[in-house]
């Protein structure tokens, strides 16, 4: 049986102007979940052209030890944000008035979480697919496309894949055969630099293991899902 390791990227920089970007614990994840997977080998090593995702699998190969050669794969993108609540939310002419409300709530990871679910809902509704730059149906489509493409060729051997919250939360809805509505719910569960397995086996994939982060835990400041 051959297994995809689905990794959540490190802790992004959340609140920052540049966001795509591993916080100091962001890399620390990293290194820990490295040292954690250390000893197994993959065929394929690869994650989204985000550059919070590279620098994850980057981390996580170095605390391997591994000189392994690694797969841009856009399909493990994350959904464009912006899009999502910039397209929910006309009233905020762009990010920067967006982010400067949110900054000025009492709970700003509140406030941005709320919002986010509001989007989420709006653009998985599928009444608004005109609107978005990538519709709901696109995005499931691509990121369960990519993680077959990858499951094809990989011959009882197993590989490993650095990727976003919400790409993954998709693929395990799709893989559950779970209703649209359940997106934010799966997703909200998923901590950074957590591990989530996919077992293929008769040309068919299965959810073999959801959001691990015992591996994590050893350190508490480590558990984070923002």
């Amino acid at each position: 049986m051959s297994l995809l390791y689905l990794v959540r990227h490190g802790q992004a920089s959340f609140g920052q102007r540049d966001y795509d970007r591993l916080s100091g614990l962001g890399k620390r994840q990293s290194s820990v979940t490295g040292q954690w997977l250390k000893g197994k080998s993959f065929k394929v090593t690869g994650c989204g052209s985000l550059v919070r995702q590279q620098q994850t699998l980057t981390g996580i190969l170095a605390s391997m030890g591994s000189s392994a050669t690694t797969a841009t794969l856009p399909g493990l993108n994350e959904v464009n944000v912006d899009d999502l609540i910039l397209t929910a939310n006309p009233q905020y002419g762009d990010r920067t008035q967006l982010d400067a409300t949110i900054a000025a709530s009492e709970n700003p990871a509140y406030s941005f979480f709320t919002s986010y679910r509001s989007a989420l809902q709006r653009w998985t509704c599928g009444k608004y697919d005109i609107e978005y730059q990538e519709s709901w149906t696109e995005f499931k489509a691509r990121t369960l496309n990519t993680v077959e493409q990858v499951a094809r060729d990989l011959a009882g051997e197993s590989a490993l894949l650095v990727s976003s919250g919400g790409a993954i939360s998709t693929i395990v809805l799709q893989l559950l055969n779970c209703p649209d509505s359940e997106l934010f719910n799966i997703n909200r569960q998923i901590h950074n630099a957590s591990i989530t397995t996919i077992a293929v086996g008769n040309q068919k994939l299965s959810l073999h293991t959801f959001n691990n982060y015992a591996h994590l835990q050893g350190e508490i400041q480590l558990l984070t899902r923002i």
